[in-house]
């Protein structure tokens, strides 16, 4: 009964999310005040199937949803549905909030097609592997805010040295503005991902009796952090232009996406977070 309602919430979340797209996408496009409204409506009826999703799971697994590819994925678009209504509510631009829902479409698709069994073996320490997911995945969203401003950077930029005044240039945040927010999504997301690494390593200590120093996944996530490090510390420092920082923001994003889709295939162990 459980897995048939979670079924159900996965797809239902899936279909009025997609709903929700189409249309921010067409509001995007052409602007109307109740379209979007009735996006956002959708947005929130999207919020509500998936906390349900992970309540059903979490009463299917006798366990926290978190330990599994597919169930860390959706806590992570939860987050990014949570914090974009938050955050349209705070500071309305209808192009980030269509951009940051394409990331947490994109996670709520790969999720159903994940695995959903929870990893065996917590084990001792599962307070400890449980904050270090959270913290993971936290950042996780730090930086896909982050990636989205950047690219919207991006986005401006190009229209402000080409001369193209349309209307997606006056409906975008200022350049300095959007540099900021991306540098404050990193500023939160670098710290948050140290502390997953860390507790991670104390977790793996606790739980097999060793430091897993050579396992893909921390030493691809150590490099990532690094790289966000080096566009932290640029970014606070005078002479480096906006537009090559939102590139290397950009560009560390990516690395996120390929150390979680790809890199935590190769790990021995991971296969969450």
């Amino acid at each position: 009964m459980l897995a048939v309602a979670s079924r159900w919430l996965a797809d239902a979340s899936t279909l009025f999310y997609a709903a929700t797209l189409a249309l921010l996408f067409i509001d995007a496009l052409q602007p109307r005040r109740p379209l979007h409204r009735a996006a956002l409506v959708l947005l929130f009826v999207v919020l509500v199937a998936q906390t349900g999703l992970l309540w059903v799971r979490f009463e299917e697994l006798d366990n926290l949803p978190v330990y599994s590819p597919a169930d860390a994925l959706r806590l992570a678009a939860w987050l990014v549905v949570a914090a974009a209504l938050s955050v349209n509510a705070w500071f309305p631009t209808d192009l980030t909030l269509f951009f940051i829902n394409v990331v947490g479409f994109a996670w709520v698709v790969f999720s159903n097609f994940s695995a959903s069994a929870a990893v065996d073996g917590v084990g001792h320490g599962g307070d400890l592997l449980f904050l270090h997911v959270m913290l993971a995945v936290g950042s996780y969203v730090a930086f896909a805010f982050g990636f989205v401003f950047s690219f919207l950077y991006l986005v401006h930029d190009a229209m402000l040295r080409a001369g193209r005044w349309g209307s997606w240039y006056f409906r975008l945040p200022s350049l300095e503005r959007l540099d900021t927010l991306a540098f404050r999504c990193a500023a939160v997301g670098v710290p948050l991902l140290l502390a997953a690494i860390v507790s991670g390593m104390l977790w793996g200590h606790m739980r097999f009796g060793r430091w897993l120093w050579w396992d893909p996944k921390p030493i691809v996530t150590m490099l990532i952090w690094l790289a966000y490090g080096v566009y932290v510390l640029l970014r606070m420092r005078s002479g480096w232009g906006g537009r090559n920082l939102a590139w290397v923001n950009v560009l560390c994003f990516g690395g996120v996406i390929v150390n979680f889709v790809a890199i935590s295939s190769l790990s021995g162990f991971h296969r969450a977070v």
